[in-house]
């Protein structure tokens, strides 16, 4: 089998605590054609001397003031060559063989977007618990009831390159709106229940600020890429179609019991909120 490259880019600013972790948890992945860099922000809390720890490791790093996540993560994408592209923030992990299965995936399927599974961890990376995901639905994932993980997402650079690349006009759902526009140039979005990467839960993600930020943000891309008839039924129903959606899905791939056993720690109403991702923080 012809392994397409694969080219990852860490976005990172201040993450001295657990970008090692993250670099490492690439780095060691296996695959053999991979393509890493990372773009740190101009950090002073250490983050560099890690970096640079492994540099000859790295296609490519730099270490200098940028213009927010969207705008380091597209120049890192400008910077690659691989066929498969993803972005992995420098506080979260891909877990061991990741790489290795998509990779696998996208050489036999005929896919734009492959996602998986997540995992989430704590401050520790003591595994906390984890998110299933089902087939790609556009009604769930614009108005809420299902979502795609940043960290276990990976697509073409075709399909990239088509949709226009990141765009840094976002603060925090950049992922929401790059997914939201693969999603209208009819990208084939396929599924895999492989376990892919965990995304670090800390005090430092949240704040109310980041929170107001991102509920507009997922607003505005709610308006661009929900056509009417969609837009004039309230969101509320909207979501409500999207869990039904979702629990049928669940109930097919063998899930249902695992889902049922989570619905007292408010996991469909978790899912119903959009969870744009960025490496300076994260709003949920």
């Amino acid at each position: 089998m012809a392994w397409p490259r694969v080219s990852v880019v860490t976005p990172s600013y201040n993450q001295a605590e657990f970008i090692e972790e993250t670099m490492r948890s690439v780095l060691l992945q296996g695959y053999p054609d991979l393509e890493y860099i990372v773009m740190d922000g101009g950090s002073n809390d250490g983050s560099v001397e890690v970096i640079r720890k492994y540099e000859k490791f790295l296609a490519s790093w730099t270490s200098a003031r940028d213009n927010g996540a969207a705008d380091a993560i597209g120049r890192g994408f400008a910077r690659a060559s691989g066929a498969v592209m993803a972005y992995l923030n420098s506080d979260d992990l891909y877990l061991p063989g990741a790489l290795n299965h998509i990779g696998a995936v996208f050489a036999g399927a005929n896919a734009d977007v492959l996602y998986g599974n997540m995992h989430w961890m704590d401050r520790e990376s003591h595994l906390v618990g984890e998110r299933r995901q089902t087939p790609f639905s556009r009604l769930g994932y614009v108005y809420g009831g299902s979502d795609l993980p940043q960290q276990s997402t990976f697509w073409t650079a075709e399909m990239y390159r088509k949709a226009g690349g990141m765009d840094p006009a976002f603060q925090f759902a950049f992922d929401m709106d790059l997914f939201a526009r693969f999603m209208a140039g009819g990208a084939r979005f396929v599924h895999t229940r492989h376990f892919l990467a965990a995304f670090r839960l800390h005090s430092e993600q949240k704040s109310d600020a980041i929170n107001e930020v991102g509920r507009r943000e997922t607003n505005i891309i709610r308006k661009r890429y929900a056509k009417f008839p969609v837009r004039s039924i309230p969101g509320s129903a909207l979501r409500n179609l999207a869990r039904l959606q979702r629990i049928a899905w669940y109930t097919l791939q063998g899930d249902l019991g695992w889902l049922l056993g989570r619905i007292p720690d408010r996991v469909l109403s978790h899912t119903a909120r959009a969870q744009p991702v960025g490496p300076r923080s994260k709003w949920m």
